[in-house]
């Protein structure tokens, strides 16, 4: 582990001494938005989508959430204490760069980027100034509805490859400023779709709706498929969950690799002893 954590260190300098030395940040955002330019043939907001961005209300199931380890809802608990610090330097970092969408991917499965992604979102709506919208886009192996005991049979999928209208997919939550866009159905030619105009102005829609809003990406492991490089163009910035004791040091620095100019705002070290948390 001393290899993993020096290479941790090592990136987290890295990232650190590239976002605050930035007109780079000048330069990434401008990439990020470049599918807003008219060659892109951007329509009009309410062009973009059929129907109202408006959502169905659900009630979460306690008891699917504590199975998989949701806990950023609980008042004075340890657990959920560590994601409302990552909270807080998560949004000191997007607010100092006025980023506005999140992707949480990971090296491979089980590191906990799903577990990270659902905790920080729901940790994010328990503060007052702004809204989240988690959306799961990891559409080979969807599975955040499960995560949270939502029953739903519309999704994400519907939309991309039904026309099916982007509020019917949507579910509200019984916990207040979250909404959640679920993908319920497996598509397998997912990378090839996310790289589509439609998604496109779908994550344009997303992140332009609302000002006060946080756009959370529950992305695929970054090793196991190129959906995560292909749709990175549409995010501000990436958060990388590696897992103490089982990410390899050169996993972690082929994914540091294929993030490349990516604004980064740092790694979670998950399913580690001392709960060290570090966005750098």
């Amino acid at each position: 582990m001393d290899k993993l954590e020096k290479a941790l260190e090592k990136a987290r300098a890295e990232r650190q001494q590239a976002l605050t030395q930035q007109p780079a940040v000048g330069d990434a955002a401008g990439a990020a938005a470049e599918p807003n330019s008219p060659s892109a043939g951007t329509a009009p907001a309410s062009a973009r989508l059929s129907g109202s961005m408006g959502s169905r209300q659900v009630r979460l199931l306690e008891d699917e959430m504590e199975r998989h380890r949701v806990v950023a809802q609980r008042k004075r608990d340890a657990d959920a204490d560590i994601f409302r610090i990552l909270r807080t330097k998560v949004l000191q970092l997007m607010g100092r760069h006025n980023f506005r969408t999140l992707a949480i991917t990971s090296p491979n499965y089980g590191d906990g980027k799903t577990t990270v992604a659902t905790n920080l979102a729901l940790s994010l709506a328990l503060d007052v100034n702004q809204t989240v919208l988690l959306v799961d886009l990891d559409l080979r192996k969807p599975d955040l509805h499960r995560r949270l005991g939502i029953t739903s049979e519309v999704g994400l999928a519907d939309y991309i490859l039904h026309g099916a209208n982007i509020s019917d997919c949507m579910v509200k939550p019984s916990i207040e400023r979250v909404v959640v866009l679920p993908s319920t159905k497996t598509i397998e030619e997912s990378s090839e779709l996310l790289g589509t105009p439609k998604m496109v102005k779908l994550a344009q829609e997303l992140k332009e709706r609302y000002a006060d809003r946080i756009v959370i990406y529950d992305m695929p492991p970054l090793l196991t498929q190129d959906d995560t490089i292909a749709f990175l163009p549409n995010v501000d910035c990436v958060l990388l969950v590696v897992r103490d004791g089982k990410t390899p040091t050169e996993d972690l620095k082929h994914c540091l690799y294929l993030l490349g100019d990516t604004n980064v705002l740092g790694t979670v070290l998950n399913n580690c002893r001392e709960r060290v948390v570090n966005p750098a």
